[in-house]
Parts: structure tokens; C-alpha cells; sequence
């Protein structure tokens, strides 16, 4: 591993915090945009902040701020959403700030609680919980025994999309990770989201969804509830030093629909992934290789109701494409003594919507609004539907490790339909790259 600054302060007495550890975020670069001949200068800073109490009690923080001047693929996200990618809304002070409070109960459970995301998954995105959007306020238990660690997740969430305030919405989510074997693990996923209110009452946190143990679904069902329900899988096997992983996510399967619209009914809504990643060593020269297929067809993760989609202020909480993609991801890592290489590229065919339509891509809209055939009930829906659009996305970079810092060249490439290329030449300083390049 490559050197970071850490600062680390320790209490030998018996005051009840014991040791406080620093790890400071520093990044500064300048960018050149080779088609424009113009750069900006980036400048990124914060910290992650641990708090030792005991060996029962931890606390985490991430604290981060970063200036205005930003690529244009960035600037066009925010200028869209409204969001930093992956952080907080371009209006807040901070532009990142997560909390997180671990305490350990017994042997086999524990809990979590705060404000900060979930991540469900082996692969560089997740198709049923990911960590690419803002932080939100959660509580989470944690029980672990024999082979299995089950986790219960209790979230609120925040809609900001076409209103001029925030409305609230929850999320109730089981995790059931069981290892079959030394090779084998396979995970269990599901999850609900519901509107804290509507025109008609103010509902809150359901207290029917916070039973530990019962499946969601059925509950849902028994209520005749609008709320939007998804189940999911996550596969995992190790061979050697390669690592095997997929999983499968379920927003809505509707087969009776066949026979009466034939295939493409717009509520068969699936996502999946598959992929390999591996690490492995060869004399001084450490390895890091992933690829990556996802897939999500038409309005999957949408929902009849708004306010009900799989998002949270403006961003997906799964892929960040958001339904209606095909993706293939590569990444390759190097690090060699003090030398390190970072290469990553992405290419996704989606399709996209033009003006009054609504092919399956953009989640935030109802999926009774489909495009296809039929209307509310449509029919006939494929991936890749609407504008055919292909994004490509391509990040290099060498650094060489000072000991407090790292100094990096970097190239960035951005091509699109219908777009210009855009690319950049990147060269700077950091401690933990904040990394404002989109590869999406």
C-alpha cells in the first residue's frame, strides 16, 4: 500500500475517547482540454476523521469541500441535477459530509447508524444498493453467526426532483449473506421504498416494514400497497486468486402479461451483472484486473409513482445510467515499489429520450408515461430503445509516491453520440485522489 499522512492522537488515561486518527484529503490538479485549449484548475480538501471509545464504540466522519472550477462533463451534470456527482446538492457548504456511529452490541450483532450510504455487492458498480450518489440518514443492524451475516437497513431518502423543496421518502432493505462454502457466497437482497407522504396523508417511517425477519414482498402485497418492491441475489466464487461475481435484480416480472401483449411487457423489469476481478502478485509487481457487464432493461427501478423511484436527490441508487444500458467496464492496476498505473474504461449503449418521450432510461419519470405501445400498459419494449446513444469513457494515470503526497499524470476521454470528443490531460498532487471525471 502506498504511504498516506495520518495524524493519531492517543489518550492513556481514562477519559472516555481513546484515540482519535486523521487522515487528510488533499487534491489539486490542473486539466487541459486538448479541443478547447483552455484548463481548469481543480482543488479538492477534507478529511476522514475516526473516533476510538472503546472497542465497542467507533466513529467515523468524511468531511469534504471542492471549488467550482470543474470539466465540463461535470459541469453539465451539475447544471442538469442540480448535485455534485455522487455528493451533496451544489448549494450546501460542504460538499460531502457523512457520520457514522458502529457500536457492537454482543458476539453477533451490532449496529450502525447516521448519516452515509450502504454498498451491496463485489463489482465496481451494484445493481441493487450502490454508493454513487449523496449520503442519507440510516440505521442498520447487523447480526452475525455461523456462516451468515444478515443485515437489516433502514434509510430516509430525499426527492428533489422537479420541486422546489426536498420530500421525503423511506427505504426498508434486508441483506442475507450466506458463505456455502470456502469458494461459494451467495447474498440475498431485498428492498422498499415508499413516499413519507402523499395528497392525501402523512405516513411517515412504516412500522410494518420494520420487522427483522418477515420478506417484504408478502407484507407489501397483504397491505394492496403502492410501495415500490425489489428483490435481488448476489453471487460470489472464488477460484484461486480469481473471483467470480453476478447478481440478478427484480423490480417487477409480470409473465401472465405474454399472452396478452406478447413479449416486452414494460413491468418485466430486470437488471443483472456479471463479472471477474483479480489480484495477484509477480516479484515486486502487484496486479488488480476487473471486468464488468451490467444490464438493465426499460424503466426498470422506476415506478408508476414519482416519488417512489429508486433514487435519492437527483441520482440513482443503483447504476448511475439509470434503466435501458448495456455497460462493459475494464480496469487495470499496477503498482510497482513506488510507481503505480490506473487504467479504466467504460462503454454503455443506451437509450435515450427525446423531447415528449419516455423510452425507459430515465428513472425519475412514471413508467405508466411509457412510450412504447400501448400506452400505460406498453408492450413490445427492448433495451436500447428510443435514441440509440454510445458513451465511451477512458481514464490513465501514473503516479509516483512522495511519501506525503503523490504526484500524478493523467490522461481523461469522453466520447458520446452526437458530442464532441472531449479530453484532458491532468497533471497535479494528492493524498486520495477526488476523482471528478465521470465514467457515466
Amino acid at each position: 500500500m502506498f504511504s498516506q499522512p495520518i495524524i493519531e492522537i492517543g489518550y492513556d488515561n481514562n477519559d472516555s475517547l481513546k484515540q482519535v486518527t486523521i487522515v487528510p484529503f488533499l487534491s489539486s490538479h490542473s486539466a487541459l482540454n486538448t479541443n478547447e485549449d483552455n484548463n481548469n484548475t481543480f482543488f479538492g480538501y477534507g478529511s476522514d476523521l475516526y473516533f476510538n471509545f472503546s472497542s465497542k464504540f467507533k466513529v467515523s466522519s468524511r468531511i469534504l469541500k471542492l471549488n467550482d472550477d470543474l470539466n465540463s462533463s461535470v459541469s453539465n451534470y451539475i447544471d442538469s441535477l442540480g448535485v455534485f456527482p455522487g455528493m451533496n446538492p451544489i448549494e450546501d457548504r460542504l460538499t460531502y459530509f457523512s457520520l457514522t456511529a458502529n457500536y457492537k452490541i454482543n458476539k453477533f450483532f451490532s449496529t450502525q447508524f447516521g448519516k452515509g450510504k450502504q454498498f451491496f455487492g463485489d463489482g465496481y458498480r451494484s445493481m441493487l444498493l450502490s454508493n454513487n450518489h449523496s449520503a442519507y440518514p440510516f440505521l442498520t443492524f447487523l447480526t452475525e453467526f455461523w456462516k451468515v451475516k444478515y443485515y437489516n437497513h433502514f434509510t430516509t431518502f430525499s426527492d428533489i426532483y422537479d420541486s422546489d423543496i426536498s420530500q421525503k421518502k423511506h427505504g426498508a432493505f434486508h441483506y442475507l449473506d450466506f458463505q456455502a462454502n470456502k469458494n461459494l457466497t451467495i447474498g440475498m437482497f431485498e428492498g422498499i421504498i415508499w413516499q413519507s407522504r402523499d395528497e392525501n396523508y402523512e405516513r411517515g417511517f412504516d412500522v410494518h416494514y420494520l420487522n427483522p425477519i418477515i420478506f417484504y414482498r408478502p407484507v407489501e402485497f397483504s397491505k394492496h400497497s403502492p410501495d415500490n418492491a425489489l428483490m435481488g441475489l448476489n453471487i460470489k466464487y472464488q477460484l484461486n486468486k480469481i473471483n467470480l461475481y453476478g447478481q440478478l435484480l427484480i423490480d417487477d416480472l409480470n409473465i401472465n402479461r405474454y399472452e396478452n401483449t406478447g413479449d416486452g411487457f414494460f413491468q418485466n423489469k430486470l437488471a443483472y451483472q456479471l463479472g471477474i476481478k483479480s489480484e495477484f502478485c509477480f516479484k515486486n509487481h502487484e496486479f488488480h484486473f476487473l471486468t464488468e457487464y451490467n444490464q438493465a432493461q426499460p424503466y426498470t427501478y422506476a415506478h408508476k409513482h414519482p416519488m417512489q423511484n429508486y433514487t435519492h436527490m437527483n441520482q440513482a441508487l443503483a447504476h448511475p445510467l439509470g434503466a435501458n444500458f448495456k455497460e462493459n467496464i475494464i480496469m487495470l492496476n499496477h503498482r510497482y515499489k513506488r510507481w503505480a498505473t490506473n487504467l479504466k474504461y467504460t462503454y454503455a449503449i443506451y437509450g435515450a429520450d427525446s423531447l415528449g418521450t419516455h423510452y425507459g432510461q430515465n428513472i425519475f419519470i412514471s413508467d405508466f408515461e411509457a412510450s412504447g405501445e400501448g400506452g400505460e400498459f406498453s408492450y413490445g419494449n427492448y433495451n436500447g430503445q428510443g435514441i440509440k446513444t454510445q458513451l465511451h469513457t477512458f481514464y490513465a494515470e501514473v503516479n509516483y509516491d512522495l511519501r506525503v503526497a503523490k504526484a500524478f499524470l493523467a490522461c481523461y476521454i469522453r466520447n458520446k453520440t452526437n458530442q464532441d470528443t472531449t479530453s484532458y490531460i491532468v497533471f497535479g498532487i494528492k493524498t486520495n485522489f477526488l476523482n471528478p471525471f465521470l465514467d457515466f
